[in-house]
């Protein structure tokens, strides 16, 4: 049986909560589901979102191999390179990002496609 087959290929549903205070992001992991109907129950038992907290589901293949790293900070350098993010290092000596001037007003006009931004 090859690595990806079988139980445990199978794909899994991660909850999370995305929270923003002031300049600030965080996410949570809150829940694994078997099933994205499961996931988008647990949400319905959940407070409202709001403008400073929005529910996201993920999918994940169990076993799957790693997602590249090197591509997200791909992805975030080019958001720093369009000025929509900032790097910072916090008091513990791990790199956040936050969100520029021109990153919250792209948030409140969401562009149609990534052409809009450059």
């Amino acid at each position: 049986m090859a690595s990806n087959d079988g139980p445990l290929s199978r794909k899994l549903y991660v909850l999370e909560v995305v929270m923003s205070c002031n300049s600030h992001l965080s996410l949570e992991t809150i829940g694994v589901y078997s099933s994205e109907h499961e996931a988008v129950k647990a949400i319905q038992k959940l407070p409202p979102e709001t403008d400073r907290m929005v529910y996201n589901v993920e999918s994940f293949i169990l076993n799957a191999p790693a997602a590249d790293v090197m591509d997200a900070s791909k992805n975030i350098k080019e958001l720093m390179d369009l000025g929509v993010i900032d790097q910072l290092v916090g008091e513990d000596g791990r790199f956040y990002y936050v969100l520029t001037e021109f990153g919250k007003e792209i948030t409140k006009h969401p562009p149609h496609n990534e052409e809009d931004i450059i």
